[in-house]
């Protein structure tokens, strides 16, 4: 499976080449890994239980008029999320814009959001979109000529919508989409705001220019000269008199409306500075930088009085004044969104929780835990009665890919590592669960290890890597009992029978294989390619494999034979990340990465039962690991925006 570099390095390089350089990313990503983008409609939504928000970097920030809401958007996991401001819950994900998307306003009213996203050659669909809040849904889309969108702000009425596309600037009436006016600039436009009476409209661009333009005619009124560098971001203070931007050449400038003239250079930034915001007082000016810092600028003065660190070293792209004025939302690259108090710089809230696909996931024996293991090298886990994150394993150096609970709920295991030799960690950890500590460190497999299992009686952990073995360890003390040889590609799944007697292992381009787990004798192979996932039955009958082709790509298997039983065309992509057997065995669960779905399957007969595609993940690189609960009431699943997910099981046991 295809990985991505580091986000935390790749935004920083970004940042510093400038942003037209982002649609490589994205234009990679999708021709990589993305096939024409699935139906979004109404249905499909899973019933969720609760969400573990997350963003794989933020580049975009807005807060609702009423100041319940805070939205952000990513270019790198391609999604808006709304979060609930008292709490940091994540409400709500919008997602089914491939391209990404960098800039995002709520209208004056809250009802809808507006995204400015890059549109990908060849995935054409609008780089401005219009979004209804309470839905998660696209009720608008704008600009289907045109590329690159980079930012997007409402006039004040709410009647019209400015956006920055590519080096012009288009402004929109709302109600048919009219396109009123296009002003230029000679490279790319990445801020726009109106005035507050919204008579003028100011725009920021590449080419190191501001300009003011005079809605009711159309016409330039003046250009701003003086930064030496992208001026990334602009805003009018709250009684329009002056202008404020923000650069790359690491200044803010401060500009008289009325004349052009330059009032203040603001420097103390040591990198660039991406956002800046009035509050809504005007009493002062937000700035914030890829030097980690949002500064706090008196505008009586214009004298620094409060410099705020993102603890986490985020490089800050956007910036958003709480309506009270008590508060600033920040969207990081390399980091999570965050808020804090202007007052004294203390952090109120950070909205998500991991940074990274996630890969893996499991529930606890007990049904009391839900772990989820990601590309940010994190283990959280979860509270599953209500969702809260109790507690981060912190240890390993790449990507997590499994999770394995102890059956007496006592420890987790956990493994790491990309399919590459230079893999910064193929490890194998144990972790008491009661307080997180690091129990056993395991050397795991040459090229990352892939999948654990613990067996039934708690004695003896399986593992599969990319160095094609497949290993047994006694839990007790880490010692290695046995390696089973035999594949040829490497092992991705490994699972033990519900009696402890079997082990299956399935890989890359070849058969399943089934050993005694006793003495690692082969028992049979099963005839598949690119097995992804395994899972046993409750009562050890039958096997299920998920596979990485094209056509049948889910099978059952009667294990005491071998027979083929089913075969289902689950994903017509090709991708299959995950499947689980319900704990009853009436029905099971496949995942696929490509198409973001989740189906329910009727074991008898292979019948669908049902299909999720909304709140199921998006972007360019799939992920979407899945498991049930023990008691069979709800199922938990990672997605490839860096969120973990529970729902109810709309089919359980009777």
């Amino acid at each position: 499976m295809t990985r991505k570099i580091d986000l935390y390095s790749l935004g920083k390089i970004l940042l510093i080449r400038g942003k037209r350089l982002r649609w490589i990313y994205l234009l990679l990503g999708v021709l990589i890994c993305a096939p024409a983008a699935p139906a979004r409609n109404s249905k499909g939504l899973p019933d969720l239980k609760w969400l573990g928000g997350g963003h794989v970097s933020t580049t975009g920030v807005a807060t609702s008029a009423d100041g319940k809401f805070v939205a952000t958007c990513s270019p790198f996991d391609e999604t808006m999320k709304l979060w609930r401001r008292s709490d940091g819950r994540l409400i709500r994900t919008f997602t089914g814009d491939i391209g990404g998307i960098q800039g995002i306003a709520f209208s004056p009213d809250g009802q809808f959001l507006a995204s400015a996203s890059e549109t990908v050659p060849g995935y054409h669909d609008g780089a401005v979109k219009v979004w209804n809040v309470s839905t998660g849904m696209i009720v608008q889309r704008l600009a289907y000529d045109s590329g690159f969108g980079w930012c997007v702000a409402y006039s004040p009425d709410g009647l019209t919508l400015a956006a920055g596309i590519n080096s012009n600037v288009y402004v929109y009436r709302l109600s048919d989409g009219a396109l009123l006016h296009t002003f230029a600039h000679s490279d790319y436009v990445l801020g726009v705001d109106f005035s507050p009476d919204g008579s003028i409209l100011a725009s920021g661009s590449e080419d190191k220019t501001v300009k003011l333009w005079q809605l009711s005619t159309g016409t330039l009124l003046r250009t701003l000269i003086g930064h030496t560098s992208f001026v990334d971001s602009v805003a009018f203070s709250p009684d329009g008199q002056t202008l404020a931007s923000a650069s790359f050449d690491t200044t803010v400038r401060v500009w008289r409306v009325s004349d052009g003239t330059a009032i203040k250079t603001l420097t103390g930034h040591t990198e660039s500075v991406l956002s800046v915001a009035f509050s809504p007082a005007g009493d002062f000016l937000a700035s914030a930088s890829t030097d980690s810092t949002v500064k706090l600028w008196q505008t009586s003065n214009w004298n620094l009085t409060r410099t705020i660190t993102d603890p986490e070293g985020g490089y800050l792209q956007g910036v958003a004044y709480q309506p009270d004025g008590q508060a600033v939302a920040t969207a990081p690259i390399g980091g999570h969104p965050k808020l804090f108090q202007v007052s004294d710089g203390k952090l109120l809230t950070t909205y998500g929780h991991h940074t990274g696909d996630v890969m893996g996931v499991a529930f606890s024996h007990d049904n009391n835990l839900f772990a989820s293991g990601a590309a940010d090298t994190l283990v959280k886990l979860w509270q599953i009665a209500d969702g809260k994150d109790i507690r981060t394993l912190i240890g390993h150096l790449d990507v997590v890919n499994s999770i394995s609970f102890s059956p007496d709920n006592l420890t987790v295991a956990t493994s790491s590592g990309s399919p590459s030799p230079d893999t910064r960690d193929a490890t194998i950890r144990f972790w008491r669960v009661s307080d997180g500590t690091q129990l056993l460190l395991l050397p795991g497999h040459g090229g990352g290890t892939f999948s654990i299992a613990y067996s039934p009686d708690g004695q003896s952990l399986v593992s599969g890597g990319g160095d094609n073995l497949v290993k047994i360890w006694r839990t007790s003390d880490g010692l290695l009992l046995r390696t089973l040889t035999g594949h040829t590609f490497a092992v991705k799944s490994v699972a033990y029978s519900p009696d402890g007697t079997i082990i299956a292992s399935g890989g890359g381009g070849e058969e399943i294989r089934l050993w005694k787990a006793s003495d690692g004798t082969l028992l049979r192979t099963l005839p598949t390619e690119n097995t992804s996932s395994l899972a046993f039955s409750p009562d050890g009958q039958t096997l299920v494999s998920g596979e990485e082709s094209y056509g049948q790509n889910v099978r059952l298997w009667r294990v005491s034979d071998g027979t083929l039983l089913q075969t289902i065309n689950a994903d017509p992509f090709g991708f299959i990340q995950a499947v689980a057997f319900s704990p009853d065995g009436s029905s099971f669960l496949s995942a696929s990465g490509y198409t973001f779905k989740i189906s329910q399957w009727r074991v008898s007969d292979g019948t669908l039962l049902v299909s999720y595609t909304r709140e199921t993940g998006w972007g360019p690189f799939p992920t979407l690991p899945v498991a049930f609960s023990p008691d069979g009431a709800l199922f938990g699943y990672g997605r490839s925006d860096a969120t973990v997910a529970m729902a109810r099981n709309r089919f359980p046991a009777p």
